[in-house]
């Protein structure tokens, strides 16, 4: 029984550790999100992120009151001010001064405001800086496990082509032998085959090489074992109809963080240009200021022959001060009016910025569409082809079989064939990469 029992443990240990030594499978969406985690540049942007949010704190903070406490103390030797008697002296002592000043700011033109305002909206332009980031991600990765895709379809129809000319080679072998194929024929097959071993070994570095592309994106340590999920690819000719480029492009210009992003700036520059104009504004302030000093000079005029302590003279030598200020800016060298003038530099190339950033856009996506719409027409002329060359092929093959044809009629059937394949798949995972780049552009997450 506890041999048994014993059995029992050690294949469920086994098998548990042969399960967590398991080679991972990666989906599309786990290769996305791994990459957004570890990436530098998103940490990077994280941190701008985290800078403009403490400005946008830092500038709240500015509408509390500034309070600062100084002091000091010093020793004299020599000739000095007695402010006891304010006549010179000339003697060691030692003495201090203390006070405590608070100011607030009541107006300086809205500037404190209108920047509170500004640091807000820049700090939401780098949280959109950090969403076009990963996207740009997102795209990029999705882009590297698409080509993998096309790669191994591609590697597998070389092979395809492959297996049947190694299958025609073993059938002209038995033709030549009986007589019924000359020997040109075979070795015409057989360099046929050979071209073919160069095709699946290109086809095979092709997809060793798009594997580590998206593993460097991954930036994966280990890249050995690394393998991806390859999904069932639905028919794609009963696709729904690819939507139109504004239709797309309103949903875009509501989501996409370039957009957002070149908007919160523009609403920066033009909190700034109010900031500049507010600097030729009147400053208001008011504040409080406690002073006080001591010295071994000092005498308690109650009790001029009693020690006067530091502690006793402070609060006796107190002084309170509350005052107003007010700054009315003249001239400072034109500073003023050539920041206002700079924002207004600013402001406008903001505008065009925008402009700019929605033009692009609108480029991307009709590209996108007439490329999505081009591959598809590309694929079902393809896929026509196909279907009609496998037919034509097979009967060729017969033909050669029997001697109706010769290799080199063959031979061209196939290639044919082969490349029609190639161009096949091409148009196939184009049409599938820009539709799901327009989906993304309406906000859809990538998935296959």
């Amino acid at each position: 029984m506890k041999s048994i029992r014993l059995i029992i443990i050690t294949a469920l240990t086994i098998t548990l550790s042969s399960a967590s030594n398991a080679q991972k499978v990666w989906t599309l969406e786990d290769c996305i999100n791994y990459a957004i985690e570890n990436n530098i540049t998103v940490k990077r942007q994280e941190l701008t992120a985290e800078s403009a949010e403490r400005n946008y704190f830092q500038s709240k903070m500015e509408l509390i009151p500034n309070v600062n406490a100084n002091g000091s103390h010093f020793y004299n030797s020599g000739k000095a001010i007695n402010y006891e008697t304010y006549s010179y002296v000339n003697e060691k002592f030692q003495g201090g001064n203390l006070s405590l000043t608070g100011e607030i700011d009541i107006f300086t033109g809205l500037q404190t405001f209108n920047t509170i305002k500004k640091t807000k909206l820049d700090f939401l332009l780098q949280l959109e800086n950090v969403e076009k980031v990963k996207n740009d991600i997102t795209i990029n990765v999705s882009t590297a496990y698409l080509q993998i895709l096309l790669n191994k379809e591609l590697k597998d129809n070389a092979q395809e082509q492959l297996d049947i000319t190694l299958d025609q080679i073993e059938k002209t072998k038995k033709l030549f032998e009986i007589g019924n194929a000359a020997k040109g024929d075979l070795l015409q097959i057989k360099s046929q085959a050979a071209a073919e071993k160069a095709t699946l070994t290109n086809a095979d570095n092709n997809l060793k090489i798009s594997y580590l592309d998206l593993s460097q994106l991954l930036n994966l340590e280990e890249t050995a074992d690394f393998e991806i999920e390859f999904p069932v690819i639905p028919d794609i000719t009963s696709a729904d109809e690819v939507s139109s480029v504004n239709y797309i492009f309103n949903d875009a210009v509501e989501f996409l963080p370039e957009i957002k992003s070149a908007e919160l700036q523009l609403k920066s520059f033009e909190k700034n240009l109010a900031i500049s104009k507010g600097a030729i504004s009147p400053t208001l302030s008011i504040g409080y200021q406690y002073s006080s000093r001591y010295s071994e000079l000092n005498t308690d005029i109650e009790n001029p022959d009693d020690d006067y302590p530091f502690s006793s003279q402070i609060p006796d030598n107190s002084s309170q001060a509350y005052f107003i200020s007010l700054r009315i800016p003249i001239f400072n060298n034109w500073r003023n009016g050539t920041a206002i003038s700079q924002a207004k530099i600013n402001l406008s190339d903001s505008k065009l910025n925008l402009d700019l950033q929605k033009q692009n856009l609108y480029k991307s996506i009709q590209q996108a569409r007439t490329q999505a719409i081009a591959s598809m027409d590309r694929y079902k002329a393809n896929l026509e082809a196909v279907e009609s060359m496998q037919e034509a092929f097979r009967y060729t093959e017969q033909k050669y079989e029997v001697g109706l044809v010769d290799i080199l009629e063959y031979k061209t059937a196939k290639i044919e064939l082969n490349q029609t394949k190639s161009d096949l798949s091409q148009a196939k995972y184009e049409y599938i990469f820009r539709t799901k780049i327009l989906d993304f552009y309406r906000g859809k997450q990538i998935t296959l």
